[in-house]
Formats: C-alpha cells, sequence, structure tokens
C-alpha cells in the first residue's frame, strides 16, 4: 500500500497531506484531517531543540502555546518518554489523547486530540510525520516553531548539519546531542551505516561563534565527501585536515575522533585527532577509557599528515561514547569541574536505562551541574551494542 493509499483510510481527501507536502499549510491540514476523523478540538506540536518543551505547532485556541517536557533528545521523542509526555499533556487537558508522530523509532512531534477515532487518528499521525519530516525542507515554518526564542546563525549552521539525534541500526541503537541549541556553534557529530561498517564522528572546532561554526560545516562536509569517495578512517582524517588547513588562519583547527564499528566482528577502529578519547561503558555501568595513539588537531602544521587507527574489540552489550570537551570541562559557580567522575557516576547509574536516556541522564547532569548558561558546547554520541536494551 502507497503512502497515498493509506493516508485515504483516514478521510477521502487526507491525500492532500502529500499535496502540502512542500507548504506551510500543511498543520492545517493535519488539523482538518483530525477534526473530520470525528476530533473535536486538535493541536500538533513539535519539540524545541533542546528537548525540553512541546511547543504548538498549529491548533485550538483552548490548548497551551507551549507544554514544559524536558524529555527530548534534540528535537526528537525516544519511545520509552511517550507515557510521560501524555500524562503532562493529560494534567492540562483531561480529555485529551496524545498521538506521537513517529519516524522510525523516534518522534518528531505530537497530535494532541479530543475525540476521534483512535486508529484513524493513529493512520493520520504517521503520515503526518512522514509530511513533517520531509516537509521542514521546503519551509521554515516546522523550523520556526521548534525555536521558543532567537538562534544565532552559528547555532543555526550547527543544527543544520546534525542528523537525527535518535536511531536503530544493525546490532546497536544510536543518540546524540548537543547542547546548549542557541548559541555558541562549535562542535558536531555524525554518523552512517555503510558496508564497511559504523560511521562515527564528534568534533570541536576552535573557538565559538560564526568561525567556529564555519569551520564545523567545512569538517562535516569533508567528512561525508571522503566516507561517500569509499575513503579510509586516515583518508578520512586527512580530508578533513586539508580542508581545515586550506581556512588558513592559526585559529582555525578543530580536535576530532573518527571512528568505524563493524557489527559482525564488534571491532571499533578510530583516529583521534587532538580530542578526548572514547570511553567504553560496560553493562554494569563500568566506564573506562579507549587508550589511543592520539596526534594534533586538524589544520594544524603542514598540508600533509600522518594519520594511524587504533583499535579495539568491544563486546556484545557494551556501550562507546563520543563527546566533547564540554562535558567534563562544564564549571559550576565555584568553578569547580564537572570532570569525569561525574561522567562515569552518571552513566553508571543509567546502565540499564534506554540509549536515549542515557544521553538525556548526562545531558540533564551537565545543565544541573550549574545554574549558569553552558560557555562551550556539550556535545555526546553514544552507541549501545545491546539492542535489546
Amino acid at each position: 500500500m502507497t503512502p497515498a493509499d493509506r493516508i485515504s483510510n483516514v478521510h477521502d481527501d487526507a491525500s492532500e497531506l502529500l499535496r502540502e507536502l512542500v507548504s506551510h499549510r500543511l498543520p492545517a491540514t493535519v488539523l482538518r484531517e483530525a477534526r473530520a476523523a470525528g476530533a473535536h478540538r486538535a493541536a500538533l506540536y513539535v519539540i524545541d531543540i533542546d528537548g525540553s518543551c512541546l511547543i504548538k505547532l498549529a491548533g485550538d485556541e483552548q490548548f497551551p502555546e507551549l507544554f514544559q517536557a524536558p524529555l527530548g533528545v534534540g528535537p526528537e521523542l525516544p519511545s520509552e518518554t511517550i507515557g510521560e509526555v501524555q500524562d503532562i499533556v493529560a494534567s492540562k487537558i483531561p480529555d485529551a489523547r496524545l498521538v506521537p508522530l513517529w519516524v522510525r523509532d523516534r518522534a518528531v512531534g505530537v497530535l494532541v486530540a479530543c475525540g476521534g477515532a483512535s486508529g484513524e487518528l493513529r493512520g493520520l499521525a504517521d503520515q503526518a510525520a512522514l509530511a513533517l519530516e520531509l516537509g521542514s525542507g521546503y519551509t521554515d515554518v516546522i523550523h520556526r516553531a521548534r525555536r521558543r526564542k532567537a538562534i544565532d546563525a552559528a547555532a543555526e549552521i550547527q543544527q543544520d548539519l546534525l542528523p537525527p539525534r535518535i536511531a536503530t541500526v544493525e546490532g546497536a541503537h544510536i543518540a546524540a546531542g548537543v547542547l546548549p541549541g542557541y548559541e555558541v556553534g562549535g562542535d558536531f557529530f555524525d554518523y552512517a551505516e555503510n558496508d564497511d561498517g559504523l560511521w562515527l564522528a564528534v568534533g570541536d572546532a576552535m573557538g565559538k561563534g560564526n568561525t567556529a561554526a564555519a569551520i564545523s560545516s567545512l569538517a562535516v562536509g569533508a567528512l561525508r565527501a571522503a566516507r561517500r569517495n569509499d575513503a579510509t578512517l586516515e583518508q578520512a582524517a586527512q580530508t578533513v585536515h586539508e580542508a581545515s588547513f586550506e581556512l588558513g588562519g592559526p585559529y582555525q583547527f578543530l580536535t576530532a575522533v573518527f571512528a568505524v564499528w563493524h557489527h559482525k566482528t564488534g571491532t571499533l577502529a578510530w583516529v583521534n585527532c587532538g580530542h578526548p578519547r572514547p570511553l567504553l561503558v560496560d553493562r554494569d555501568g563500568g566506564v573506562s577509557e579507549l587508550v589511543d595513539e592520539g596526534t594534533y588537531p586538524l589544520g594544524m602544521f603542514r598540508r600533509q599528515r600522518s594519520f594511524r587507527r587504533t583499535e579495539f574489540r568491544v563486546q556484545p552489550g557494551q556501550r562507546i561514547l563520543l563527546y566533547s570537551d564540554g562535558i567534563p570541562e562544564r564549571r559550576d559557580g565555584a568553578g569547580e569541574l564537572f570532570g569525569m567522575e561525574r561522567v562515569a557516576h552518571t552513566l553508571r547509574a543509567c546502565a540499564n536505562a534506554t540509549t536515549a536516556g542515557a544521553v538525556r541522564a548526562l545531558q540533564h547532569a551537565v545543565l544541573g551541574f550549574s545554574p549558569r548558561p553552558l560557555r562551550d558546547d556539550a556535545t555526546i554520541l553514544l552507541v549501545d551494542t545491546d539492542p535489546k536494551r
């Protein structure tokens, strides 16, 4: 059955969702179809880029403009949080039903409806999720709604660089995020599941603001070009280095870890370019640092450099954590660092949590360590090799 066929099961004219895919009228179309499915009141919500709120994209005026719901990983909700989100919504609107907008294993928004046939609303939500995900490339309406305050240019670039925050690949779950989201903009993470394994990357450009965002943007482009040109890890590092080197400035460099994890062999191979070393998290939450032959940051010294990989056998059920120095170097009001001991303590405390739950726990711990705004990006990329967790 085609997407248009499935939409027609909701309402004869529901195929207009696909016709409105490239239009700012998409939210209004979703609401009209919700009412056609029997809802007497409805609203469509998306998650803000920090994962802290549901923000109304469109809907009846009786629905709040915003629900405080610090449960997302960036603008996505993992499946285990949906019950909590339902409780939050029900506390304000007791007769409301919450229907997640699923794209694979992450919700990109929620439809909140009072009344209506459950099956038809679920079918509508499935198609609305697809339309919302694809339509965001054609209109600013969805992106605008996800921002509860003004975002600076560097952070906007950063947001556009990032892949989905929650994903399932062969043999593993992935969750990742960058805080604070609305400013700074020098960090990035990236991943891709290819024939040669799961590629992973976390990078941190020197400085802040537009310069850092420009370096990061160039680095991500160079990395993806290298991957798509069938490069090795070492060749990918050289490609990113050359791109950064050609910028020319003495302070225009970045640190990064580029890695490939092979599901069948469990082998993790990585190249460390002046970046914090990867962490290995055991099933019981024990944390150890993976020792590597690190080298200098990218973009420094000379155009041609030598990069060497390190390899390690990851056991089934262990987790791999790549992160930026904004995590351990977060300071409280007295100047004390969050530090690696608190990173390890947080990871041990959520050993049985889902991948997304562990990322949220670490983000909340870093944010809660001080009332002051983050002065540096705090980036986390977690791979859980236990697909049942």
